[in-house]
Formats: structure tokens, sequence, C-alpha cells
């Protein structure tokens, strides 16, 4: 994420999993549940832009940071 953030690309972390927020743990929901996808997709995912404004040159740019990035690897 930091990657892109400094080709100027927004990004955010991925979703809280429902058996780890607050709010259902206060109400006794979850206890001592673990779902792996879930927690895998919460520490792995990202969001990247998706607006409907977005124009090609904008997408293309933003492919291509990736691709960039993932050469690096």
């Amino acid at each position: 994420m930091h990657k892109l953030e400094k080709k100027g690309i927004e990004t955010r972390t991925f979703f809280i999993p429902m058996h780890e927020q607050p709010v259902f743990q206060d109400m006794g929901l979850f206890k001592g549940e673990r779902y792996p996808v879930a927690e895998e997709l919460a520490r792995t995912g990202m969001y990247l832009p998706s607006s409907s404004g977005l124009n090609e040159e904008e997408i293309r740019f933003i492919c291509d940071a990736i691709e960039d990035i993932n050469k690096v690897r």
C-alpha cells in the first residue's frame, strides 16, 4: 500500500471481519470462533480506487503502478 501511495494512488486497508468487530463481541457473538479466510483477507486485502468517475488514463496508471510494484517482488 505504501508503494502505491508513493505513486499518488490512494488505498486503504480491507474490512475488519465481523467476528473481530467489538460491537459483535460486546453482544456475545463469535466467542472463540475463528474464520481463517476472513482473517487472511483482512490481513492482506486492500481497497483500490474504483470510482465510476475514473477515466481510462487513470485506470491505466493504477494498473501500470501495480504491475511495476509486482515486478520488483
